[in-house]
């Protein structure tokens, strides 16, 4: 920019315990939870909402590691950290790459590669070996002047990072370089541009002139101006035109290129201007930013603010460099970035990625007084002195205003909380087998992300609090039945918690199942069951009907859409006596569901699980009258079925394109109990309790496992 300056610088730089009173019963029960995340309470979602949008804010977790690599070690890098001296004696700490967190961009692999930046400046040394390797465009009949200003320029938006002692923004950028000399030039120049597809053209010049229509008139009111501010149209039609705002910090009103948009229509969308600032910090976040250059003023709607304090490539020779500060050195910044952009996200316009670049720019630390709206739930505040903030890759390139799953309807869903959440007789299946597929998800400005395809769902882990282990003390029954009580007799599915009410009419017994969950009160279950004596062995054999609103086998949908499923199911329960004092129990039941409605995205098939359980009762153990039980297996799940998902797996031409996955309804690992449980006789009227089960692979989820332990007095009165 006309009216640099330059400065010299100096170098440096978490025993649950409960107590339930019954009847004349007073039981105390603990329980421990462990696992891959500790367990959790009855009913409790695994799903937490922050793990989803942390998804997003810790996108770069996986690079923080060489992100600081690059800013505290690559010297290349902290090359651009020192202090240095304002005019006015002022120090100032600068350090560009990290202010504006090139280093993410950098760390995730991104270059700029297959991107070109056009440049319009006052000359180049092309042989520089900041540009080596990179294809270099020139207007027909270019004769290049060789001068600092334009190397420099070109060094901090495209550097290599192969040779030579710093790195561009976009060090896998190609340029193309045109003068700013005459009218004809940059016409030229900024139609060679447009033909070969530069995406961002760099304008670190201007003119000291008050941005008023006078002036515009005076300036490019003539035959040729008009012709250069035809090529700016048409190249704002496919790029983005970057312009340096003046270095005079005591300008009041916006000089005339800055604030350009305001006299030619429709430039706008495709307009950035920057101005030079140097932020301060508190606990590692921007607090503040001085400007050393002229405010945004009138530019303000598309104005930003980078660190245009440099070591950039010199003119004077090939390996030569200087240090150097200026709205000319912020500019390039911008350009550079704009070519990551570009690359990160290839089906984006211009034009929206330069909403991501001022949409994501940090204003976080000044007062707003106007805002853009980039998007229905994407609105930016700016101000007159440093527009919308401060540059911020990585901010930019994650997603902004929310993020959403497309849906081959042309709907799209919320990712910041999953489509359908896991049951019990599930599992993980859902997760398990989504984790392995990678699918696109999209930001409010249209940037498409790659996500693992189990974002869509939670596993539900319905954990066995004390009360579980209470209720098997309860019961326990001296005077005779089982003392284990989780034989599987019922025909109801473990899908809709609730209360079975029973009534044995002689050999027959008939039930109702009552849901616990009001949300889910259109839920009911009727069951039949009968005893056939086998003469030393008994057999109860079950029919049930089960009718599940809201759910299908357990799964929720979260988003767009009422399950419910209709079940019918059989049971059987064997009671083996092995002499007077010992009895082996195998109990079990099957069933099937066939669901009422598909989740979003997804066909859901008819499904059939099972249960089985065997336990071992014995008397007279260690005692007269006291009763000993074993027991081991396998509560219901899922063993055939599946959801037939349509997923977003790319981006093409700005639109999703879809495949089909088809996701096992099974879990991966079957929950497996172990209990014991032991009753001893104090007296004719007090027993001494004592119950424990240890589960594997809790919930029907891989890995997760549960124990709890029970003790209690039973006092008859």
């Amino acid at each position: 920019m006309s009216g640099q300056r330059e400065a010299m610088f100096a170098g440096r730089r978490r025993l649950r315990a409960g107590i339930l009173l019954l009847s004349a019963t007073v039981l105390v029960a603990c329980q421990d939870t462990g696992g891959e995340d500790g367990g959790g309470s009855a009913g409790t979602s695994l799903f937490d909402p922050s793990a989803f949008s942390a998804f997003f804010v810790d996108d770069f977790g996986p690079y923080e590691a060489d992100a600081q690599a690059l800013r505290d070690r690559d010297p290349k890098y902290l090359v651009q950290k020192f202090s240095w001296f304002g005019s006015d004696g002022t120090v100032y700490d600068s350090y560009s790459l990290d202010n504006a967190n090139v280093e993410y961009a950098h760390a995730a692999g991104l270059t700029g590669a297959g991107q070109i930046i056009a440049i319009l400046d006052a000359g180049f040394r092309q042989s520089h070996v900041e540009f080596s390797g990179k294809t270099i465009y020139t207007p027909p009949g270019y004769a290049p002047g060789v001068d600092d200003h334009g190397t420099g320029v070109a060094s901090i938006a495209a550097g290599s990072a192969s040779s030579g002692e710093m790195i561009g923004v976009a060090p896998g950028a190609d340029l193309q370089l045109g003068a700013f000399d005459t009218f004809q030039s940059m016409t030229a120049a900024t139609r060679q541009a447009a033909s070969v597809g530069a995406i961002v053209q760099n304008n670190s010049w201007g003119y000291e002139t008050d941005a008023t229509r006078a002036n515009y008139n005076s300036v490019f009111g003539g035959p040729a101006g008009t012709d250069y501010i035809n090529a700016l149209r048409d190249f704002a039609n496919n790029g983005i035109i970057v312009f340096a705002a003046s270095n005079d910090v005591t300008r009041t009103r916006a000089d005339l290129v800055s604030a350009l948009p305001n006299f030619v229509s429709g430039l706008e969308a495709s307009f950035i201007t920057v101005v030079n600032a140097v932020p301060g910090y508190s606990n590692g976040q921007i607090s503040s930013a001085t400007l050393v250059s002229s405010a945004c003023l009138e530019a303000a709607r598309w104005c930003m603010a980078a660190d245009g304090t440099v070591y950039a490539a010199s003119a004077r020779s090939g390996t030569a460099y200087f240090w150097g500060t200026g709205t000319s050195f912020a500019a390039p910044q911008v350009a550079g970035a704009m070519a990551l952009l570009a690359e990160a996200f290839p089906s984006l316009t211009p034009q929206e990625l330069r909403a991501r670049l001022l949409a994501s720019a940090n204003n976080s630390f000044f007062p707003h007084t106007g805002y853009v709206d980039f998007a229905s739930t994407v609105r930016h505040g700016y101000n007159e002195e440093l527009g919308h903030g401060f540059l911020d890759l990585k901010a930019a390139l994650m997603p902004i205003g929310g993020s959403y799953v497309p849906q081959s309807n042309g709907a799209a869903l919320s990712a910041d909380r999953p489509v359908v959440l896991g049951g019990a007789l599930s599992g993980d299946a859902l997760s398990t087998r989504l984790a392995s597929e990678e699918i696109v998800i999209v930001d409010a400005l249209g940037g498409d992300f790659a996500a693992p395809g189990n974002i869509l769902s939670a596993d539900m882990l319905l954990t066995p609090g004390p009360e579980a282990a209470i209720a098997r003390l309860m019961a326990a029954d001296l005077a005779g039945g089982e003392a284990d009580p989780f034989a599987l007799d019922s025909a109801f599915p473990a899908a809709v918690p609730g209360r079975e009410l029973s009534r044995d009419l002689g050999d027959v017994r008939l039930s109702l199942l009552v849901p616990s969950d009001r949300s889910r009160s259109a839920s009911f279950g009727i069951s039949a069951s009968r005893r056939f004596d086998l003469g030393g062995s008994a057999l109860r054999l079950g029919l049930g009907f089960l009718r599940e609103e809201g759910a299908f086998a357990g799964i929720q949908a979260m988003q767009g859409a009422q399950l419910s499923a209709e079940h019918a199911s059989a049971s059987f329960a064997w009671d083996i006596p092995l002499n007077g004092r010992e009895a082996l129990t195998l109990a079990g039941s099957v069933g099937v569901a066939a669901p009422g409605a598909d989740l979003p995205g997804a066909r859901l098939s008819p499904v059939s699980y099972s249960a089985l359980r065997l336990s071992y009762a014995a008397r007279d153990v260690l005692g007269r009258g006291d009763r000993l039980s074993f027991g081991v297996g396998t509560p219901q799940a899922i063993t055939s079925g599946q959801a037939r998902f349509v997923l977003p797996v790319a981006m093409s031409a700005g639109a999703a394109r879809f495949a089909p996955v088809a996701v096992p309804l099974s879990p991966s690992r079957r929950q497996t109990d172990f209990s014991v449980s032991y009753g001893r006789p104090l007296s004719d009227s007090a027993e001494l309790l004592f119950s424990a089960r240890r589960s594997l692979n809790l919930g029907n989820v891989a890995g997760r496992r549960s124990s709890d332990l029970a003790v209690g007095l039973r006092v008859r009165f």
